[in-house]
């Protein structure tokens, strides 16, 4: 197959998450057999990047995003509730389509903000969102950690249901990572088809890195996203305290990239560390005994808990670290509903370690057998060649809009 990949950021390895790791993945992984085309919003430093997509993509192409003055955005947002089309970087992006795309089999979109942004299309089209970005918005709401994230997040409420509304069901199928998200897409969007295609996880680069164990407890993540900083404020909080009553000298490590002032506060008191914006968080992971992962909000699959897995580390989690994730409570992991049930399963995998390593052993075996993202690329090649099916037998795939061929487009433009 060609397969046209469009994206909403700069898919490469490693990083963080969201669209650039998901999508890196799947171009890896698709590569080894299909022809595969990058059509990618770019932002400031990006460009150091550009090397890996080149690595494993036919062609390359970057849309820069560019700062809107505030007028310009607002119309924008404007264009993009009313109609779902985003005003900024729309020329852009139906102007690399027209040149470029001529010979796609199947589109496969990364993101829904440049979802809005495509011109109708002859060809069938995939929209991975990943999370409900609606659900999104309400779970950002209980933990916001200032006025204007609540602000911003009242509005995007406001905004958010309308604009899928009108953008989903220009897709053929739409793609998150977990039922609880799909529940929500179809409650949302009635006439949306959702499919779930999960996570995976790069079991090769998340592995047991045999360092000292210079730490009691770790959580990683990015340490200014506002379910991560709820999560590390309550538990220093609220576990921490119950641990160090029992092991004094316990430790707790956050790492992850651009800490909130809250967790800078935090890594200021007695047996907390913090290591901010490290070039690879693997050793400092490793370097704990017990894995917390204590978050209360958010939607999708938890990447950390993929990770904390494939490294092969003992964990203890809320019931929300796990949606999505059909894993097994006391074979795979600990679930804690109250801090003195998380502090009670931290002292005890502590003093037990054979449990704590068969835990973190069964872990890793599970991740490895259930998460690769070999098994994931296997579901997209499936849902490609379902949509170009539905395209050949049916026609039905422009969902009444005016559809714009590329391909006669430019043989005309030729002849």
């Amino acid at each position: 197959m060609n397969i046209g990949m469009v994206t909403e950021e700069l898919p490469y390895l490693p990083s963080a998450g969201g669209f650039r790791l998901y999508g890196a993945n799947l171009i890896r992984g698709l590569s080894r057999r299909h022809r595969v085309d990058l059509i990618s919003l770019v932002r400031d430093g990006d460009e150091r990047h550009l090397d890996w997509a080149r690595t494993y993509c036919a062609s390359v192409r970057v849309i820069p995003v560019k700062t809107l003055g505030r007028w310009s955005a607002a119309a924008s947002l404007l264009s993009a509730h009313l109609w779902g089309k985003p005003l900024r970087q729309r020329a852009e992006m139906a102007h690399m389509l027209k040149t470029y795309a001529d010979d796609w089999d199947v589109m496969h979109v990364e993101g829904e903000y440049v979802g809005g942004l495509l011109p109708p299309l002859a060809f069938p089209k995939i929209l991975s969102v990943h999370d409900s970005w609606t659900l999104k918005c309400e779970e950002m709401l209980k933990c916001s950690q200032s006025l204007k994230e609540t602000l911003y997040y009242r509005m995007m409420c406001w905004h958010e249901p309308r604009y899928e509304r009108l953008v989903y069901p220009r897709f053929q199928r739409v793609v998150v990572v977990a039922e609880r998200d799909q529940e929500a897409v179809r409650k949302t969007v009635p006439n949306s088809r959702v499919t779930v295609i999960g996570n995976g996880t790069d079991t090769h680069y998340f592995h047991p890195v045999p360092v000292e164990k210079d730490s009691t407890m770790v959580f990683h993540g990015h340490l200014g996203y506002a379910p991560n900083v709820q999560a590390a404020c309550e538990f220093v909080e609220e576990v921490l305290p119950l641990v160090r009553r029992e092991v004094p000298d316990a430790t707790f490590h956050l790492v992850g990239a651009s800490p909130h002032p809250k967790i800078e506060a935090l890594a200021r008191r007695p047996g907390i560390r913090l290591s901010a914006n490290l070039p690879d968080l693997r050793a400092a992971v490793c370097s704990a005994r017990v894995y917390v992962s204590p978050i209360r909000h958010g939607t999708g699959v938890k990447n950390k808990i993929l990770e904390a897995m494939a490294m092969r580390l003992p964990i203890v989690c809320s019931p929300d670290s796990i949606d999505g994730i059909r894993c097994v409570p006391g074979t795979h992991l600990m679930v804690a509903r109250t801090p003195a049930e998380c502090a009670s399963h931290i002292l005890r995998l502590l003093s037990r370690p054979h449990e704590a390593d068969r835990l973190a052993a069964s872990a890793r075996t599970w991740v490895e057998q259930e998460y690769s993202w070999e098994s994931r690329i296997h579901a997209y090649e499936a849902l490609y060649e379902q949509a170009i099916n539905e395209r050949t037998s049916t026609g039905d795939f422009a969902r009444g809009e005016a559809v714009l061929d590329l391909g006669r487009t430019q043989r005309e433009s030729q002849s």
